[in-house]
This record gives C-alpha cells, structure tokens and sequence, in this order.
C-alpha cells in the first residue's frame, strides 16, 4: 500500500498540518507582541528623554522665554522652544545635555541637534554616522525611524532646528534573536510531541480496523469460525463490528449448509443411482425373460422418478431463494384458497382425517394462490405421513395483530425435541428411516419455509401434544 494512501498517514499528515498553522501562528504573534513591546519601551523612553533635554539644547533666549530648567514642565508641541547655538552658550548647553544623558539609566542613548542652516549644534553619546541632509526628506514634526540599527526620535521644530535622540537596538536584537531561538525550540518540541502524540492515539484508533482486516483474511483462508473482538474498541465501530460478525455468522452458516448440502444430495443421489446401476448390470448379465425385465424397468423407474423429484425440489428451491421463480400475486381471500387445499387434501387418506376451523370474516391477503396450496398440501401430506392411522389434522385460519394465522396440528407424538431447530434444514429428517422407505428426500419443509418468506411471512413449529405449525401471512 502506498504510504499517501494510508488512513493513518493522511490523518497524521493533516494533523500535523494543523498542529503547525497553530503554532506558527501563536508563536509568530507572541513574537510580534514581544518586539512591538520592546520598541514601544524603546519609543517611551525616546519620548521622555526628550521632554527632559529638549530646553538644554534650546538657544539661551528661548530657555528664559519658554521653560527655565530641565526640571520644568514641558511645553506642548505646538509651543516647542527655538533650537540653535547661542555663541558661548553652546558648550555649557552641551556640558549640561551630556550631564543629563549620564544620568539616565539608559547609558545608551545618543543626541544630535542641528540649527535652521544645518549647523551640527550638539553631537552627545555614541551617534551614527549621519548628515543633517539625511533628515531633510521628514516632513512630520516628530517621528519614530529606524537607521543604521538604532531606534531614533527626530523632532523638527518650527524654528527649523531639528533634534535627534536616538537608542541603537543591539540589545533588542540580541534578546529577539534569543526569543526567536527559543520559540523555535518550543515550537519544534510541540510539534514533535503533537507527531508522536498524534501517531500513537492514531494508530490505537485504527488498531480496530486492522483487526477486522486481519480477521476478515483469515476467514478469508479458511478459518470461518474467526470473529471480530472489539471489547476495547470505540464506540463508532462496534456497530461495524457486530454487522460484520453476523455477516461472518451468515457467511460460515451458508458454507456448513452448501458442504452439508452437497454432503446430503450426494448421499440421497446415490441411493437411486446405485439402484439403477445394480438393475441395469444384473438385466445385462444373461437374457431373462420379459416378466423379469419389467421388473428391473419398474426399479429403475422408481429410482428415475425420486431422482427427478429431488433434482426438481433443488431447483425449485434454488429459483426461490435466487428469485428466479416470481410468485404472482394478487389480493385473495385466504379462506377460500385454505379451504380448497383442506378438500384436496381429504382424499390424500382416508384413515387421516381433516378438519378446517375459520372465522366468518374474509382474510385478504396478497399471495400466489398456487403456491400457497404447496404449502398447506405440503405440511398437510407430512401430518399425514408421520403420524398412525386414525390421527385426525387440524387446519385452523385467524387473524392476528394484522397476519392471517394459519395453524396445521395433529393429535401425534409430535417431533423430537432435538429436532424442532432443524425441521426446516434442507435434507433433514427427523424419521430418517420413515422417510427412506417414502422416499422423501428432506426437501420439503425447506421448500415451505422458503415459500412463506417469500410471502413475507413466517412460519414456526412447536410441540403441543402433537406438531403445532403455524404460518404468518401479512394482511392486505
């Protein structure tokens, strides 16, 4: 079997497949918020480092107009200071600046300041190489870029001067790489332990259909008698299990019945034809005289007519069960039909007599007339031929939760015990020699039993006193 046309590994594949959209995407945003986390702390202390230098790099006449210490509350936006160098002011403005920065917990960050011509005014802290023309694109008053690896905030103020203080992101980049290799750590234990998870539940959840599988080629060897055992199996195949034992129970019934079939035709088949043969060869062995070749003739015409009655009883019974034999059927009244078959039948024997007990209401059904007369001449002629002379038959028609019941009892012995669960075998008797000496091949309660299930009916037998059949026919 190819490996991509395995149950198991196409469940295994898919889960997979889900088991790794998930994780990336929970790994891809946890990563996201770590590092957007991380540059908005970077951008926060930007933005308050700012606030706090932006009048130390203010020109000296700005910073007694606008606010008079770093200390001091900021201005708004719109009320920026005038940046610029204010002669010797410049140094001390930057010694300041650079006392500020040193004071930060961050020793990291870096400040550069130009003035409206460009000039570079303070130049603090490890700054990138940059031109005061690398910023001449930024239209915004402020804004958040990233060059050369570093974080910067870059306010333009309407001066015209332009203020840069700025972060580098080595650190960052050194703890999301760190991040990154640990999410991927992660990520690959999950998925495996998911693989490995997903491979051993998987393979618990098809160990039943490989036991079906396994049993079904077994059977499929020769050990009919194997069946399914699914005591731990889940739920959704105990159903299947137990459809696919009855159709094990089925199959190795049909092949006991067609082995004891052709066990049982061979050995009725070879009674009449062993007869023939001896006939004919004793006929054959001197000239004998025609009284004597009509007996031989007789023999073997006896024999001839029980193998035709067998051979016609197996086809009929085949054509039943292949429904080659359609039964015509049309809506009759049953009490009618039952009551014929019981005049017919008087004249089977005189020393068996029978009775027909019915209700005055007509029992419609929809039944082959002809074939029902079979039946009932069938089970009559048996009461009639396994039980003494003098021993009356009872033919009873009743209606019941919507069948018509037909009962056919005698006054007899009944039939063994042991043998009511096989009456309607095929081949079986429960006389056997009784029935040799009639020449019944065991054929017929089998032909009956098929004739009534092709009715949609059922039949059943019991002892109560004598054999007590009855026959359940849908209504019309």
């Amino acid at each position: 079997m190819k490996s991509h046309r395995s149950i198991r590994w196409m469940l295994i594949m898919w889960n997979m497949l889900l088991l790794a959209a998930v994780l990336i995407t929970l790994l891809f945003l946890h990563y996201h918020l770590q590092r957007t986390s991380a540059i908005n702390r970077i951008d926060a202390t930007l933005q308050s480092t700012l606030i706090e230098v932006l009048p130390t790099v203010a020109p000296p006449d700005a910073r007694r107009t606008g606010f008079q210490s770093r200390f001091d509350r900021p201005p708004p936006d719109h009320e920026l200071p005038n940046l610029g160098p204010q002669n010797d002011e410049v140094s001390m403005l930057e010694t300041e600046t650079q006392q500020f920065l040193e004071q930060l917990p961050d020793d990291n960050l870096y400040l550069m300041a130009w003035d409206p011509e460009g000039r570079l005014t303070h130049h603090i802290g490890q700054t990138p190489e940059v031109q005061y023309t690398d910023y001449e694109q930024l239209t915004e008053d402020r804004m958040y870029i990233v060059r050369q690896g570093a974080r910067e905030l870059v306010t333009r103020h309407p001066t015209g001067a332009l203020v840069v203080i700025g972060k580098p992101l080595d650190e960052v980049s050194r703890q999301l790489r760190n991040l990154r290799g640990y999410l991927i750590l992660i990520g690959g234990g999950i998925f495996l332990l998911g693989f490995g998870g997903g491979r051993i539940m998987i393979g618990r959840a098809l160990k039943p259909i490989r036991e079906i599988s396994r049993t079904a080629e077994e059977i499929s060897a020769g050990a009919h008698s194997r069946r399914i055992e699914l005591a731990d199996a889940p739920k959704e195949l105990e159903s299947l299990a137990g459809t696919l034992n009855r159709s094990f129970d089925h199959l190795d019934a049909a092949i006991e019945n067609q082995k004891r079939f052709s066990a049982d035709a061979s050995h009725e088949l070879r009674t009449p034809i062993a007869v023939v043969l001896a006939q004919t060869q004793a006929g054959l062995k001197k000239v004998r005289t025609p009284a004597e070749y009509q007996l031989i003739l007789e023999a073997c015409l006896r024999a001839g007519t029980r193998m035709k009655s067998m051979a016609d009883s197996l086809l009929d019974l085949t054509r039943i069960d292949g429904k080659e034999a359609p039964l015509n059927k049309t809506v009759q009244s049953l009490n009618n039909i039952v009551f014929q078959t019981v005049e017919d039948a008087a004249f089977l024997s005189d020393l068996h007599p029978v009775d027909f007990h019915s209700v005055e209401t007509s029992l419609n059904a929809d039944v082959d007339e002809t074939r029902i007369q079979q039946i009932l001449m069938n089970l009559i002629r048996n009461a009639i031929l396994h039980n003494p002379d003098g021993c009356p038959i009872h033919v009873a028609l009743t209606p019941r939760n919507g069948f018509a019941e037909i009962t056919i009892s005698d006054e007899g012995s009944g039939i063994p015990e042991d043998s009511l669960a096989r009456i309607f075998e095929r081949f079986y008797r429960a006389d056997q020699s009784r029935s040799r000496e009639q020449g019944g091949a065991g054929l017929g309660l089998s032909i009956v039993k098929s004739l009534v299930e092709a009715h949609g009916g059922k039949i059943d037998v019991h002892n109560d006193g004598g054999a007590v059949f009855t026959i359940r026919i849908p209504l019309a």
